[in-house]
């Protein structure tokens, strides 16, 4: 609820300026903002009834585009930290029959099924874990507390497994290793046949943030290492679904992706041999790690290849740098919600930076098989700017020009965007101008 109140804060310039233009009419806007500073000062039924006042209405910047949504949006999440469930219900249910379009459905449609699904005890363990997820980012503590409260009080209820994971791996990402210890270990048990609140397994979750634990907080790679390995064994099969994205994963690809991490630091041989049996695995390789979205398969090769940088075989770096692009140039990688980089930019960027710097006749030929496979005209457009640049540095200006023809003739007004960040260029124009055009 923190991150939505965040988000409308840039709203309440607005509200003032239509308070000030438009009479009474920004009455909606300006009764948000005074609900808004009253959930911040814990003032709850305040909260609720000047968020109740705001009705759907029409017009520019009125309540049926923003207004009312996020008063309804509000409401529910308030009902839902009270552990007021029939009015969260219903709630949840008048918003996605209003406003089944817009984003935060999402939101209201995964609480609405959560209380459908855990119903043991009239409900009441559901309610606590959800007052916990509420306060979440706003509030660590109180999570902890309610989490707490419901392992106490309902230690056989369905949802108990789950908050347990959930309680370890908030411990993990506050610091606090001997309490992350102490919480994932109740739920790290191999054999477990629990599944947490979007229906996957428990246990390799759990075993996966205590090797992180040990990994990050105590520096202990050997238990780390143990339990990596553990997971790799154990988990080759099991499939997860990231609760961001949806997208699945697998949680041995996750461990093999941390080992390898490890070895580089003390045998290049045995990050090498995993990396190159996460390149030929098969299965779901969506996440990188907890924090990346990508492509498993794709990333090995990345990480081959800085490997090969480092030891200075230049031609085994170009050759797995090209095989991202012939994999999946159009693959996408970074974090769940942010800008997300294509892995043919990538490899391509690689080829041109850190290549073309160790051995320049190797990055060329890269780069001259990247415009060959490339299926789309922004890629080739950009690996053929990237030939301009190792051109003009070295000073073969006929060369570069003659590149710069093509370029004109087949995409003059082709653009890209490398970096993912929405800031596009034409290379075409940019490598005319490193001619001086």
């Amino acid at each position: 609820m923190y991150g939505i109140m965040k988000k409308a804060a840039c709203f309440v310039l607005a509200a003032a300026l239509l308070a000030g233009c438009g009479g009474g009419e920004a009455a909606p806007e300006l009764r948000l903002s005074h609900a808004l500073e009253a959930i911040q000062q814990g003032k709850f039924d305040e909260a609720l009834r000047l968020l109740s006042s705001i009705r759907p209405g029409g017009g520019w910047l009125r309540p049926a585009t923003w207004t009312a949504p996020m008063a309804l949006r509000l409401r529910a999440g308030i009902c839902l930290k009270l552990g007021l469930r029939e009015e969260s219900v219903k709630l949840l249910k008048e918003y996605i029959a209003r406003y089944g379009s817009l984003g935060p459905s999402a939101y209201a449609a995964s609480r609405l099924d959560f209380i459908e699904r855990f119903r043991d005890w009239q409900g009441v363990p559901a309610l606590i874990y959800l007052k916990g997820l509420e306060v979440l980012e706003s509030n660590p503590a109180l999570a902890i507390r309610e989490w707490r409260t419901l392992l106490l009080d309902y230690p056989t209820s369905t949802i108990a497994p789950a908050t347990q994971l959930r309680l370890g791996l908030l411990q993990k990402n506050l610091g606090n290793a001997a309490w992350a210890l102490s919480e994932l270990s109740r739920v790290a048990k191999p054999d477990s046949t629990a599944v947490d609140a979007d229906g996957n397994l428990i246990a390799p979750q759990a075993i996966l943030g205590m090797a992180q634990v040990h990994l990050n907080l105590l520096n202990d790679n050997r238990m780390a290492i143990e339990e990596f390995n553990e997971v790799v064994t154990r988990f080759s099969g099991t499939v997860l679904k990231a609760p961001v994205t949806g997208m699945e994963y697998s949680p041995a690809k996750l461990a093999e992706m941390e080992l390898a991490e490890i070895h580089l630091g003390s045998s290049g041989a045995a990050a090498v041999a995993v990396l190159e049996r996460l390149v030929s695995s098969s299965g779901p390789g969506g996440l990188v790690t907890e924090e990346i979205v990508g492509d498993v398969r794709l990333e090995a090769r990345l990480r081959l290849a800085d490997i090969m940088l480092g030891r200075r075989e230049w031609a085994r770096a170009r050759d797995f740098l090209v095989s991202v692009v012939k994999q999946g140039q159009g693959a996408e990688f970074g974090p769940p919600s942010g800008p997300r980089r294509r892995y043919g930019f990538e490899a391509a960027s690689t080829l041109e930076g850190r290549l073309s710097r160790g051995n320049a006749e190797e990055a060329m030929k890269g780069l001259a098989e990247v415009a060959e496979i490339a299926r789309s005209k922004d890629l080739w457009s950009y690996a053929q700017l990237l030939r301009v640049r190792i051109f003009v540095r070295r000073g073969q200006k006929k060369e570069a020009e003659k590149i710069l023809a093509e370029m004109e003739k087949r995409f003059p007004n082709a653009s890209a965007d490398p970096d993912g960040t929405g800031l596009f260029l034409v290379p075409a124009k940019e490598a005319k101008r490193l001619l001086g055009g």
